[in-house]
């Protein structure tokens, strides 16, 4: 709340929350964003701004404007391929301790009326972040009971470790989305301009449909140039032949336009050609996947260029993406279950049919491996484009390894072993 809803009353480009943690300082969220990376460069870079400013103003309960006069040499080039110019630092100061703060950069110098504005809100904020990050104490009855002999103590024990062996199935939980199945990419045939489209977003055409149309007027003059030009030519060698009969040194001159005949006539037929692609067709029955006709009408577009997909609403597949923090031994065929945000009381189950070999960044912007699993027979495939939650199924394992599977890579990616 305190990186987004700032924004009704203080206008900036991006609010950052931090907190304090350990010896450095850690980024919790980034206004704009449902979730951040924070081994990316420029999340890495700000952690260190952030902790030298902390260090810096740790005293400080005002907010203090930061220009690039207050950075030193070793974040500088950090600041200025990252940074919009004027940063606004804002501590959370709590019975003389700074446990978090706000970070927000604009390209406008912040105003004294604002920071005024600021500190009275970062104030509320660090009081409730105060009261809600307190451990609260839990109060248990005392019990007076005897675990008796050292037999059942031993026993007692025992359950409890035999409890961390436990078979479990290993899963994880990822976004996913519903796409289609081998779509057919609709692109550009010619360099050009888009001049019309014939069909809707979303809309059901049939093989040999007009889907758009290609600007005709730059091939259509060059069509008739290329045309004229070899008219000109026709009558020369027509002219050259009529000489070569009185005169013997004209035949090669008959020889040289034959040649250059051939030549445009190439040049016509090419055009002719070209002009004949102007309108694309479907080549199969399908839907249309795109989102606007606005954003295509008159673009220059390149011969290849994917314009929109055409799919079979019959024919979908899963498409999970699973950030790499998170990822388990994703194998083709295991198990993998959706549950779609529109309707989270219905179960899509699949199999896993492809897996990226290398990690990406998805839409989320969040380096992610692409998974893609084929559902199972059902009456009523889901709609193309649906999101929800997908649960991929991996190998049996313990509860213990279950459980610490997560902190034991934290800990080597930290420790390094």
């Amino acid at each position: 709340m305190a990186a987004n809803a700032t924004m009704t009353l203080i206008s900036y480009h991006q609010a950052v929350f931090w907190r304090k943690a350990g010896l450095g300082v850690q980024v919790d969220t980034v206004s704009g964003l449902p979730d951040h990376d924070s081994n990316s460069p420029y999340l890495r870079w700000l952690a260190k701004l952030l902790a030298f400013l902390y260090s810096s103003h740790q005293k400080t309960d005002q907010p203090l404007a930061v220009d690039r006069d207050h950075i030193p040499k070793k974040l500088l080039a950090g600041w200025d391929e990252w940074s919009a110019g004027h940063g606004l630092w804002c501590p959370f100061r709590v019975n003389g301790r700074t446990r978090a703060g706000l970070w927000m950069i604009r390209d406008q110098p912040w105003l004294e009326a604002e920071s005024a504005l600021v500190n009275q809100l970062c104030k509320t904020y660090g009081h409730s972040h105060y009261i809600l990050s307190k451990q609260p104490r839990v109060w248990l009855p005392s019990f007076n009971f005897s675990l008796g002999p050292l037999l059942l103590k031993t026993a007692l024990l025992a359950a409890l470790v035999s409890l961390l062996f436990l078979p479990i199935r290993l899963s994880v939980l990822a976004p996913a989305k519903i796409i289609a199945l081998d779509p057919e990419l609709v692109t550009s045939p010619l360099n050009g301009v888009i001049r019309s489209f014939h069909v809707k977003p979303n809309q059901q055409v049939t093989a040999g449909q007009l889907l758009f149309s290609l600007d005709d007027t730059e091939l259509r003059t060059r069509h008739e140039v290329a045309g004229k030009a070899l008219e000109v030519i026709k009558a020369e060698y027509r002219k050259s032949r009529q000489q070569s009969l009185n005169h013997s040194g004209a035949e090669s001159d008959t020889g040289l336009l034959k040649a250059k005949i051939s030549a445009k006539q190439a040049e016509v037929e090419y055009a002719a050609e070209e002009l004949a692609l102007i309108e694309v067709r479907a080549n199969r029955d399908g839907i249309a996947l795109f989102s606007d006709v606005n954003k295509w009408l008159g673009k220059p577009v390149v011969i290849g260029e994917k314009i929109f997909t055409l799919a079979n609403p019959m024919g979908t597949e899963i498409e999970i993406q699973v950030p790499v923090d998170n990822a388990i031994n994703l194998e083709p065929g295991a198990e993998v279950r959706m549950f779609l945000d529109i309707d989270p009381t219905r179960e899509l189950r699949g199999t896993i049919r492809q897996t990226s070999f290398e990690a990406e960044i998805s839409e989320e912007q969040i380096l992610s491996f692409q998974v893609k699993a084929e559902l199972d027979q059902a009456a009523t495939p889901p709609r193309i484009g649906l999101r929800g939650t997908a649960k991929i199924f991996g190998k049996q394992t313990n509860l213990s390894y279950f459980l610490l599977r997560r902190p034991l890579a934290s800990l080597r990616r930290t420790l390094g072993i």
